[in-house]
Parts: C-alpha cells; structure tokens; sequence
C-alpha cells in the first residue's frame, strides 16, 4: 500500500510539473504573439499604402490600406484579406506586397485591418467590415478610378474564409465581384452559408481561384467548396505549389522579417521564388477572368 502510494505521489508530481510547463509556454507564447501582434502594425510614415477610415452609420469605422494607381484610367480593384485564424494578424503586414501587386498587375488594391475575434467581435462582424469595404468602393468608384465590373478578393488561409464568406454574402445582397481568389483557404462553415442560397444563386457565384501548398490539410478542406461550385456550373481553378507550407505567400513578405517566426520553414528564398510565382499565377488568372 505504501509502495503504491509512493507511486501515485511521484505520478501526480510529474503531473503537475507538466502543467506549470504547459502554463509557462503558453504565457511565454502569449507574449510572443502580442510582441509579433505590435511589430505587424506600421505607423503612417512608414506605410507605402495610405490609410483610409470608412465611416459606418453605428458601426465603428472600417481601416483600410489603400493602393491607388494614378491616371484617370478605371482599374479592376483587388481586396487584399491577410491571415492569422482569426486571432492575429495586420493588414500593414501586406504593404510592400499591395504595393507591389498594384504596380504589377496593373489594379488598384485595398488591404482590410478587420477586427480579431481576441478583441471580442465574431466573425461576422469582420465579413460586414469586408462587405461594407466593398460597397464603399463601388459607391465611390470615380474618385477612386474603380472598375466595378472588375472586383476580386483575395484572401490568405482565415482571410480566404473571409474571401469567401464576403463574396457569398454579397452575392446574395445582389452586390457581384468579378472573382475569389482564395490562397490555402480555411474552410469553417462555408458549405452552410452556400447552403443557404437559391439555385439560381448557386449557379452565378463569381469565379473562383483556389492556391494551395501542397498537400496540407488546412487548404485541402477549401476544395470541398470548388467541389460544390464546379457541380453547380460556376468557373474555377485550381492551382497546387508543391514544396512550400501554409501561409507561403504573405509570409515570404519582408514585414515577416520582424517577428518571432521569421526563420520557421514557410520562409525561405526558395519559398519566396514560389510566392512570387504564385502572385503571377493570380494577375494572369484576373486578366482571363476579368
């Protein structure tokens, strides 16, 4: 009896010291990802886009990053959607790379800042901030130079949920984008919000792209949705980059050089090489769609 009491002791000792462990690493990754959380934020001087507040009647403002073209010509207009599970992330995070999207393919682009579920809004709040930035620049497409014919949004693994939770939405508000562009995207309960449509709905969804790294299950799940729009008519594609991880994309942007991850395996100049392939895969997909 006292042998197995010894053993119970020694048992609940290691125990314990397990979840002090398991509490330090979590506080200790806490910190890190609100240090990494600050670090993502640019402030005005150091931003290449142009901050632009939206007003909302009783709703909060919207904050965006706009990359406007100069010339009196009207551009497609791409909605650039970061990542981060919905907990983390910036849009300043997708600077230098709306930047350089813009000048690339020729559109004009705006980056959301939408609100974090840690900062106790759901998810449908953000899909509002996405969809009233959407119809902002519709409303507003002269003093912009917006073709509104030409809208995509572009999104990154939970901002790909947002890409196509916003675009469903606005589908069915009768509000039309010309495309979704959804780079390894999270799933969630998008096939119950399709679900919701009508037939005709179903049938005129806007086109979707879906990039994906390889085989990773996060991106995976996204295909149950093309799945379900090619069933139903719409145009899609689908495009596979071997070799690379999750998040290849936005991460190989030199804003990630900053943070606490910056050598994890996402990053890397082969990676990078890939990321750049992929944003040329996305503006000759536009230029077919459009």
């Amino acid at each position: 009896m006292k042998k197995m009491l010894k053993v119970l002791g020694i048992i609940l000792i290691v125990i314990l010291v397990l979840v002090i462990l398991l509490v330090i690493k979590i506080v200790k990754d806490q910190k890190i990802q609100a240090e990494d959380q600050m670090a993502m934020v640019k402030s005005d001087e150091e931003l290449i886009g142009e901050h632009l507040y939206i007003s909302r009647d009783n709703k909060e403002d919207i904050d965006v990053n706009v990359y406007i073209r100069s010339g009196d010509e009207k551009l497609p207009l791409v909605i650039n959607i970061h990542g981060g599970a919905f907990i983390a992330g910036d849009a300043d995070t997708l600077d230098t790379q709306s930047d350089r999207i813009s000048k690339t393919w020729n559109v004009n682009v705006v980056t959301v800042n939408y609100k974090l579920l840690n900062d106790n809004y759901d998810k449908q709040y953000a899909i509002d901030e996405i969809k009233d930035t959407v119809k902002y620049f519709i409303a507003n497409s002269d003093k912009y130079n917006i073709d509104i014919d030409n809208i995509f949004i572009l999104g990154y693994s939970a901002g790909g949920y947002y890409a196509m939770a916003s675009t469903l939405q606005l589908h069915k508000e009768n509000v039309n984008i010309k495309g979704q562009i959804l780079c390894y995207a999270f799933l969630s309960d998008i096939l119950e919000q399709y679900n919701t449509l009508t037939d005709l709905q179903k049938r005129t969804i806007p086109s979707a792209l879906f990039i994906l790294a390889g085989d990773e299950p996060i991106g995976k799940s996204s295909l149950d949705y093309e799945k379900v729009l090619n069933e139903n008519g719409v145009n899609t594609a689908i495009k596979i980059y071997e070799n690379v991880l999750h998040g290849f994309i936005e991460e190989n942007n030199s804003e990630y050089e900053k943070l606490h991850d910056k050598n994890k395996t996402s990053k890397s100049p082969e990676a990078e090489k890939v990321a750049r392939e992929a944003e040329d895969y996305i503006m000759n997909w536009i230029s077919k769609t459009k």
